[in-house]
């Protein structure tokens, strides 16, 4: 398919996604009196989402000393393209944060299969590695990772105002597509080597597409990369997928968070350089953090800054948050 139809695409996948995530997200919202969360605090383990027939497994960590009077943060952890929920989990270090933090920890697997093996995520509009767009008939992944989200808060495993998502090269930029159309669930978004803001433009694909991704309200975004990233250098110029780099994607979103001006610094002797944006919107932060020898993995990230980003934002509560959220956006 050419590039030119991409965005019609992801105009026609918006109105499918409102349908969607109504149909998955209905009833599944926290009522007054809050259950008693019935997860074993055992650690790993797995859950399904979805219908009967229909349903998708989803591997969890719990963290041994959890509750069940207590909801706890939620960490969504996303894969990169080409593995799956278990190997993200694995590298990822989470499961320590998890344990020291008492946060529940979910790695889903992306709904596409690829041709070389391991899974991607269905990020309509943007080819997968292997160079093609997701088909019209993929699994939508942004509604199931929705119902994955309310079901915690409804079975009282998950404190409504700190969900966050993270995720590695292809996992970053479904977590930056989440960050565009789940606003109004998510607390902060923390992509490694894959900070996006929306497609890129069509006639300038070294910057995204600003109406591709309208978030209703500001996004608190943590950002981790390499200085020596050539699948997705920071200053754009990779793959099909990827187009805009991380400088371009970080000050679009400064732009939806409403900051002005920025600031950096070196942090010490860690090669690490930290990119904060000033005077943003109340509740809204831009951080990123570039390891100057970085490359393309998750060895760049510090989950230490990473928690301590997420754990300092949370989302007010709406009244009604079963109510459809307003899926603008995509990448």
């Amino acid at each position: 398919m050419k590039r030119t139809n991409a965005s019609a695409q992801l105009a026609s996948w918006i109105v499918r996604s409102v349908i969607a995530i109504v149909a998955l997200s209905g009833g599944a919202a926290a009522s007054a009196a809050r259950p008693r969360c019935e997860l074993t605090p055992s650690g790993r383990q797995v859950i399904e989402i979805g219908t009967v027939g229909m349903a998708r497994p989803v591997l969890l960590y719990v963290p041994h000393a959890t509750r069940s009077w207590k909801a706890l943060p939620l960490i969504l952890n996303l894969h990169g393209s080409g593995s799956n929920g278990a190997q993200q989990l694995d590298r990822s270090g989470l499961m320590e944060l998890a344990d020291r933090h008492h946060v529940i920890v979910a790695s889903p697997d992306g709904g596409l299969t690829l041709p070389s093996g391991g899974l991607a995520w269905n990020i309509p509009g943007v080819p997968t590695t292997a160079g093609t767009l997701p088909p019209a008939n993929a699994p939508d992944d942004v509604a199931r990772i929705l119902a994955l989200i309310d079901m915690l808060i409804a079975k009282g495993c998950t404190d409504p105002e700190r969900v966050y998502a993270t995720g590695l090269s292809g996992g970053g930029r479904m977590v930056s597509l989440l960050g565009c159309v789940l606003s109004d669930r998510l607390a902060a978004i923390a992509p490694v080597v894959g900070l996006r803001a929306g497609a890129p433009d069509r006639s300038t694909p070294s910057k995204p597409d600003v109406k591709t991704c309208q978030p209703t309200r500001p996004m608190p975004v943590v950002a981790f990369s390499g200085g020596a990233d050539t699948t997705n250098p920071i200053d754009g110029g990779g793959a099909r997928y990827w187009q805009y780099g991380l400088l371009a994607a970080e000050r679009r979103w400064a732009d939806i968070d409403g900051c002005r001006g920025v600031a950096e610094t070196e942090l010490g002797r860690s090669g690490r350089m930290k990119r904060r944006y000033l005077g943003c919107k109340p509740g809204a932060d831009v951080v990123s953090y570039v390891t100057r020898s970085g490359t393309h993995q998750w060895g760049v990230a510090d989950t230490r800054l990473m928690w301590r980003f997420m754990s300092e934002h949370s989302r007010p509560v709406r009244s009604d948050p079963a109510a459809p959220t307003r899926a603008l956006g995509g990448k």
